[in-house]
């Protein structure tokens, strides 16, 4: 369905939204990065391509590595740095936008299987994920992981076999987002929170409706029909 991304390809996302997030938050030289983990989570990456992300910049000499004390920002050459970076991830590739859109379109119009397919259990299981995503976001953590599987579980909880295989889409959108964009690694999960809620709730109440505007709310698209 979905035409798989190559190693390569992540690596250069990954390194590139490493970059941008450096340069966008104005991180100080020597100031630590999160754990390997925590940016595979964020990044929506294996650790494995976090390795090689965080080892092709320390070639550039933009992060250094300390053993066991971590990654840390080096002293680099901002606007050289900045001057290199592609405005752009992948020319040629669909953008964040369209994948944002194309994601907007599966999962609102997989609202009415999602009502009458979803189990009971399945809603707990939602209701789980969001916990997890508020204690995260509580202890200062990266909530993308949750963000993804939150959606991932709300579409296969449509038991269709061909949107089952769509659910690639979800994480696609949030890392070509952060590579587009890194300041949305700093996101407002607040919101996040507050329209997750009211999902579970149209859910719960078998609200077709409900859960079509709560959904497309939650996308915030302009000029996007519910």
């Amino acid at each position: 369905m979905l035409k798989p991304v190559s190693r390569d390809t992540l690596t250069r996302q990954a390194a590139i939204t490493l970059k941008k997030f450096i340069l966008v938050e104005n991180l100080a030289s020597d100031t630590r990065l999160p754990s390997e983990r925590e940016l595979s989570e964020t990044l929506a990456v294996s650790r494995n391509i976090i390795r090689e992300a965080l080892s092709s910049l320390v070639a550039e000499g933009v992060v250094v590595k300390y053993a066991g004390k971590g990654t840390f920002v080096a002293d680099f050459d901002r606007d050289s740095v900045l001057t290199n970076l592609p405005l752009m991830i992948g020319q040629g590739e669909p953008s964040a936008q369209d994948l944002r859109e194309a994601r907007a379109a599966l999962e609102i119009g997989s609202v009415g299987l999602i009502v009458q397919r979803i189990t009971d259990d399945e809603i707990q299981s939602l209701i789980a994920i969001l916990e997890i995503y508020e204690q995260k976001h509580a202890e200062g953590k990266s909530t993308i992981k949750e963000d993804i599987d939150f959606h991932v579980a709300l579409l296969k909880s449509t038991k269709n076999a061909v949107i089952g295989e769509l659910t690639p889409l979800i994480t696609d959108v949030f890392r070509r987002t952060l590579a587009e964009d890194a300041s949305t690694i700093r996101r407002n999960p607040e919101r996040i929170i507050v329209e997750h809620r009211r999902i579970v709730q149209a859910l719960q109440e078998r609200d077709v409706t409900a859960a079509r505007k709560a959904m497309h709310a939650h996308f915030r698209l302009q000029d996007f029909p519910v």
